[in-house]
């Protein structure tokens, strides 16, 4: 595969999606394009905007706090996955709003109370990095909640 055809191939795949650094990378290997034209074409990405680390960070937090509901811990995780590096993360999990996660806790206690135990719903949140404090919390007011 030719670089131009690499690139026409990449462009599609970056709009369709942000998409992190990493990502690209291994997308140019499953491609096979030849190993020595890796940064050429991810630097031609970039001065294209077509591949931005911080865009990518920023959409994936948004992400997964909103639709998935993971907790920043999960979410740093999530971000050590894609490479990005620590300052970058530790940046953006700083502007996570404190109040979004507990609402986010509260919505998952109250949605999987009926159907789970307290034993199940602690580790479905602690999977997805709520701490053990808040989740307790979360639960106990869901289980007032539910009482009324």
């Amino acid at each position: 595969m030719t670089t131009s055809e690499a690139l026409q191939k990449l462009r599609h795949y970056c709009a369709y999606q942000e998409r992190s650094p990493f990502e690209v990378k291994r997308k140019l290997s499953l491609i096979k394009l030849p190993s020595k034209y890796h940064e050429e074409v991810i630097t031609t990405l970039m001065e294209e905007n077509f591949l931005d680390e911080y865009r990518f960070v920023e959409a994936f937090v948004k992400g997964k706090i909103n639709q998935k509901h993971w907790a920043p811990r999960r979410i740093r995780a999530g971000l050590q996955e894609h490479r990005i590096p620590a300052v970058t993360i530790s940046r953006i999990i700083a502007s996570v709003d404190p109040d979004k996660v507990w609402k986010n806790a509260l919505y998952l206690a109250n949605r999987w109370l009926k159907s789970k135990t307290k034993e199940q719903l602690t580790a479905a949140m602690q999977r997805r990095g709520y701490s053990f404090e808040m989740i307790n919390k979360a639960y106990q007011e869901a289980v007032s909640e539910h009482r009324i």
